[in-house]
């Protein structure tokens, strides 16, 4: 009996150090999965692990944003921030207590949005680089998910399901792209339903592949090609967190940027990919941006498009608490950061005419 007792607490004891050891490794994992699964929204402001820096560089636009009253259609008890400006840099912007606009924010899903630039740089190089699949990239890839492009994935039609996100389900594909240990390996992993093409889905899988590619396309890491764009465009750093350390950025999510670059993002795009009289992107890679999806219309590329009257054409990204607007027609953008969902009267800050109203109201 003796003899028992004692191999079932050496066996306890094996186990429990397994166990221990186990938490150990995976402890990033568990960190992070925590933050999401108690997070207000769903979105931690903060994940623990290792980040990476985007350098800004000194090309940013200069902003000029005088202070305004949050307009009664586009503004609501649940606005932190609402900036709005023209391509030249002009503006105006609302913020709520203890808030500016070079307040660093977490762009939740906004980070997905710079997938469409960066392959707007790579298409410069290479004007066939959205229309090749996956399998040009990654030899063994000859299956179904072989024959996705980038443009399928900036589509939102890989094929590619979102799936139920459980944080604290280590063996979930999506729990792995949110809290690591290998966004890449979860990604390449992922299931797919559909044929390439066939289905509009959002899926955070798909940027998480499009910056893989565009590694490979480049010969450097996502985040390395992200500085560059980045470089040109922000006036202050930003960071991201990686899946481990030295490992890749994640692109799909949480990248924390200053609001008023989050606007000159927009901005970039309004002019058609111009900063100034600077060509940072190729010229007329908007209208390409633009084209909506054959199967799910209204959508381009990685940002949704509608029409308002007085504004023309609008790209629109947004997720959780943030929207970006985008209004090539008059070379105009505007940022909402705030609870719950965004108000349905921004892109009214869009039409030159309210934005010469807007000016005279604050120079009252």
């Amino acid at each position: 009996m003796q003899r028992a007792v004692v191999m079932f607490a050496v066996f306890m004891l094996v186990l429990v150090a397994l166990a221990a050891g186990v938490l150990t490794s995976h402890w990033p994992f568990w960190a992070r999965a925590w933050q999401w699964q108690t997070a207000p929204e769903g979105w931690p402001e903060n994940l623990p692990g290792p980040q990476r820096l985007l350098r800004a560089g000194g090309q940013a636009l200069p902003l000029q944003l005088a202070p305004a009253a949050l307009p009664a259609d586009a503004g609501g008890a649940g606005t932190q921030l609402l900036l709005w400006a023209s391509a030249d840099g002009n503006g105006h912007a609302f913020t709520a207590a203890g808030l500016g606009i070079d307040s660093i924010i977490n762009g939740r899903e906004l980070a997905a949005g710079l997938l469409a630039p960066v392959y707007g740089l790579l298409s410069a190089r290479d004007p066939g680089v959205l229309d090749r699949p996956l399998s040009h990239w990654i030899k063994r890839r000859q299956d179904g998910r072989g024959q996705i492009t980038p443009r399928q994935l900036l589509w939102q039609l890989s094929g590619l399901p979102a799936g139920d996100f459980q944080p604290l389900n280590p063996a979930s594909a999506r729990a792995q792209l949110a809290s690591g240990p290998d966004f890449e390996r979860a990604a390449r992993r992922w299931p797919q339903i559909w044929p390439a093409g066939s289905h509009f889905e959002m899926s955070p899988v798909n940027p998480q592949l499009l910056a893989m590619l565009a590694a490979r396309e480049s010969g450097m890491r996502y985040a390395q090609l992200l500085e560059q764009l980045w470089s040109q465009i922000a006036a202050a750093d930003a960071s991201g967190p990686l899946d481990h350390p030295r490992g890749n950025l994640a692109a799909h999510c949480c990248l924390r940027a200053a609001a008023s670059d989050w606007l000159r993002l927009g901005l970039l795009l309004a002019d058609d990919g111009r900063i100034g009289a600077r060509q940072v992107l190729p010229t007329g890679y908007l209208e390409a941006m633009t084209m909506e999806s054959p199967v799910h219309p209204g959508y381009g590329l990685g940002y949704r498009i509608a029409k308002y009257p007085g504004v023309g054409t609008v790209l629109l990204l947004e997720t959780a608490g943030r929207q970006l607007l985008i209004a090539p027609g008059s070379r105009r953008a505007a940022l909402w950061v705030g609870h719950g969902p965004a108000p349905a009267g921004l892109h009214r800050l869009l039409g030159a005419e309210t934005a010469s109203k807007s000016g005279a109201a604050t120079a009252e």
